[in-house]
């Protein structure tokens, strides 16, 4: 005949895991979520223009008439584009030619992407784009 059950005992150590089950059916789908805040998408964009020709050759032109800079990434003081967004972009540029031959390069860094070059025909004006 057992007698009356003792005062129960200190844990024992942790046992051996035990072979993991199948996977659980899915859930039911949760509440719909608050709506967040639209994302910003960050852009940049210039556009100028000149006020007097351009007498210096070889050296970037710096446009003076600024009809956009909003992000001011297009430096005045050097006439050169700083990209602060990754991205991709697309730059186009239309010159009035008279007087004389032009030549124009665009420039990424150091290195000639885009050539434009325009022979003056007497008492003509030409357009050229870029």
């Amino acid at each position: 005949d057992p007698g009356f059950a003792g005062p129960k005992g200190d844990t024992g150590e942790t046992g051996v895991s035990g072979v993991e089950g199948p996977r659980g059916f899915p859930g039911i789908p949760g509440r719909k979520g608050e709506p967040g805040e639209s994302a910003y998408v960050y852009r940049s964009a210039f556009s100028v223009g000149l006020e007097t020709r351009v007498t210096i050759p070889n050296i970037p032109i710096r446009f003076t008439k600024i009809f956009y800079n909003q992000q001011n990434h297009y430096d005045g003081t050097t006439g050169k584009f700083y990209c602060n967004i990754p991205g991709l972009y697309y730059f186009s540029y239309h010159i009035t030619v008279y007087l004389k031959d032009v030549k124009v390069s665009l420039y990424k860094k150091d290195k000639a992407v885009l050539f434009t070059y325009d022979q003056f025909q007497d008492k003509n004006v030409d357009q050229a784009s870029g």
